[in-house]
């Protein structure tokens, strides 16, 4: 859950160094962003997607039959000057491109990052989700603020 600053959910490409570059509306409704792009979340986060990869699972944990494991490698910057909540399974949604959403899932060696950020910390992590073998073409979806509207979106593929 998040917590603390304003934010809209809009998001901004910045660049390496953190200035704004190419904001095409200034609104979540309009931009999709993809794998690589660093991405200025309302007045709370800096967000970048670093893969999206297809994972076989292990002993342990295996997808279904016709099912796949995908994993999102992404990292989040707390550029607030606030304390945040970072909860993947509240905040961060995927969606085929048929429109079937999936929820999270657990897989050994992937841990989301989940948690307290600090203001100006960063944190790295990955989340998996159990998808149908025969979708390539993904949508993410993160709300810096689960009571505002709009999200921010990147189109993914495998």
């Amino acid at each position: 859950m998040a917590c603390g600053g304003s934010s809209d959910n809009s998001g901004t490409s910045v660049g390496s160094n953190g200035t704004s570059t190419a904001n095409t509306s200034g609104s979540s409704s309009g931009s999709h962003y993809k794998v690589g792009d660093q991405v200025k979340v309302g007045n709370t986060y800096i967000v970048t997607i670093n893969s999206f990869k297809t994972n076989p699972g292990d002993d342990i944990f295996k997808p279904k039959a016709g099912n796949v494991f995908v994993v999102v490698d992404v990292t989040f910057k707390n550029v607030s000057s606030q304390e945040q909540n970072l909860s993947t399974l509240l905040q961060c949604d995927l969606k085929d491109s048929t429109g079937q959403k999936y929820d999270e899932t657990i897989i050994s060696n992937v841990k989301p990052p989940d948690g307290k950020l600090a203001a100006g910390d960063i944190v790295r992590g990955q989340i998996a989700y159990e998808v149908s073998a025969s979708q390539h073409s993904f949508t993410f979806y993160f709300e810096a603020d689960i009571m505002s509207g709009g999200q921010t979106v990147w189109d993914l593929h495998v």
